[in-house]
């Protein structure tokens, strides 16, 4: 037997036509190891258990006199708050960007309007819920409010997976509906919107930072004393030591809270009145999905382009293609492709995305008529539509490598996180087990939209990865 063509239980095998398949099924399967391993490890030795509220003075437990603050930095300027500014320009950039992936994708705007209108709000109530419950200690919520006041977003307290998890079902329940007037799938909408709050995310890490919140365990004491005055005109910062001299000042003593009591945290020990430096994760965070924002929409996408077959070499002398003219589009999406120059992304959309192959169209219909009931099936229509074996990143891939990148990132940052800051408060086990299960759903469900989900669920007409075509 030919070891390169075999069969096991009926399922045809060919190495050497599916080699870059189960290349890559290695690859994913390594990077689920990898990922469990990593956060078995950190989980069992980066954990810290600490509580910021019992230990420091901050920004929401302590009066004004007592926050420490270097270089004008505060939570409000006169009636102007940072905080909901930095939360509404994160809004409007991912919006904006949304509104170019829709551009790209051919999508009507007015569905986004309308998604816009009804998520946002929702969003903001749930995101208000999980910030507010059980905020002050197990039991009492943020003010004392009772249920309705919950979901006051307008008031402080808000919790970034509440608003994901929020808007996430009432987008899923609008786009299932919208999805089926226009024929578009749902993870073509969830493709365009989802990635783009990592941008929201990261803007917003800096209202963080100016509230003085949204720091991680002690990494040092920086001042020893207890007869100095605490307002920030008081502080020495001559005498002061700085932990993180690679930043610049303005962040790296504003990293700084009083200890109100005597005690050990992350191994650092500390009195009464000592100036502590906190670990800066909120610029890790926002620096980290910023980073995971770039991967997602630049790298994911044409990663299986790159490893394709081109269609300029496919189809020789169809295509007038040229490389310093798709890097010259990267830059300037708005610049047209002409017919003596033609950069890879139109030459894709031609030969790929936007095009239907009426060869492959004719054989299906006349393969309906013989089975009908085999023919639709998913696996089929997802056949009869791949153009010259080409490969693509299949819808809904980079919706849940959002899931993956934000709560793997999340994830290592809430072991260092205190109690009173964690996504369930004062319940870590609970919640790094609810990032963690997040984290490998988001995996999993990149690995199910590339390979499992076309197979099983794919109707003719509609638009996914591709404009599928229609037989009516």
């Amino acid at each position: 037997m030919n070891i390169k063509d075999f069969k096991i239980n009926k399922i045809s095998f060919d190495f050497k036509r599916d080699k870059l398949k189960w290349i890559s099924i290695g690859l994913w399967a390594s990077l689920f190891i990898v990922v469990i391993v990593l956060f078995s490890v950190f989980w069992a030795t980066k954990n810290v258990n600490w509580t910021q509220g019992d230990s420091f003075s901050t920004s929401t437990t302590s009066s004004s006199k007592d926050q420490i603050s270097y270089g004008g930095i505060k939570d409000s300027y006169g009636a102007i708050r940072i905080y909901p500014m930095a939360m509404t320009l994160g809004m409007i950039v991912a919006i904006l960007f949304t509104l170019y992936k829709f551009w790209k994708k051919g999508l009507n705007v007015t569905e986004l309007s309308i998604g816009i209108a009804i998520c946002i709000p929702i969003s903001l109530m749930g995101a208000s819920f999980f910030g507010k419950l059980n905020a002050q200690s197990p039991g009492v919520n943020a003010g004392g409010v009772g249920f309705w006041g919950l979901f006051a977003f307008w008031e402080a307290g808000m919790a970034i997976h509440g608003g994901v998890y929020g808007g996430l079902l009432a987008g899923i329940i609008l786009f299932y509906f919208v999805g089926r007037k226009t024929k578009t799938s749902m993870l073509v909408y969830a493709d365009a919107i989802v990635p783009n709050i990592l941008l929201g995310q990261a803007i917003g890490r800096w209202g963080n930072f100016f509230n003085h919140e949204v720091m991680g365990a002690p990494v040092g004491v920086t001042y020893h004393g207890t007869d100095w005055n605490l307002g920030s005109n008081g502080v020495d910062w001559t005498n002061v030591k700085d932990h993180y001299s690679w930043l610049p000042k303005w962040i790296g003593r504003n990293l700084m809270v009083r200890a109100d009591s005597s005690g050990t945290i992350n191994g650092v020990t500390f009195n009464q009145g000592d100036l502590v430096q906190l670990s800066p994760i909120f610029l890790y965070e926002s620096l980290s999905l910023l980073a995971a924002w770039v991967i997602i929409t630049f790298i994911i996408p044409n990663i299986t382009k790159w490893i394709s077959k081109k269609p300029w070499k496919v189809e020789t002398g169809k295509y007038n293609f040229s490389l310093s003219f798709s890097i010259k589009q990267w830059f300037m999406p708005w610049q047209k492709s002409t017919d003596q120059i033609q950069s890879a992304r139109d030459i894709w959309n031609l030969a790929y995305f936007r095009n239907i192959d009426e060869e492959a169209k004719q054989e299906y219909l006349k393969s309906l008529e013989l089975n009908r009931t085999k023919y639709l099936k998913p696996k089929e229509i997802n056949k009869a539509n791949k153009l010259n074996e080409y490969v693509s990143t299949k819808a809904g891939v980079e919706c849940f490598a959002y899931f993956f990148a934000w709560n793997f990132v999340r994830f290592f940052l809430e072991l260092s996180r205190p109690d009173d800051h964690l996504f369930v408060m004062y319940d870590k086990p609970l919640s790094l087990s609810l990032i963690l299960i997040s984290a490998m759903i988001g995996l999993i469900g990149m690995i199910a939209s590339q390979y499992w989900i076309p197979i099983l669920f794919r109707k003719n007409g509609y638009l996914y990865e591709k404009e599928y075509f229609s037989i009516n």
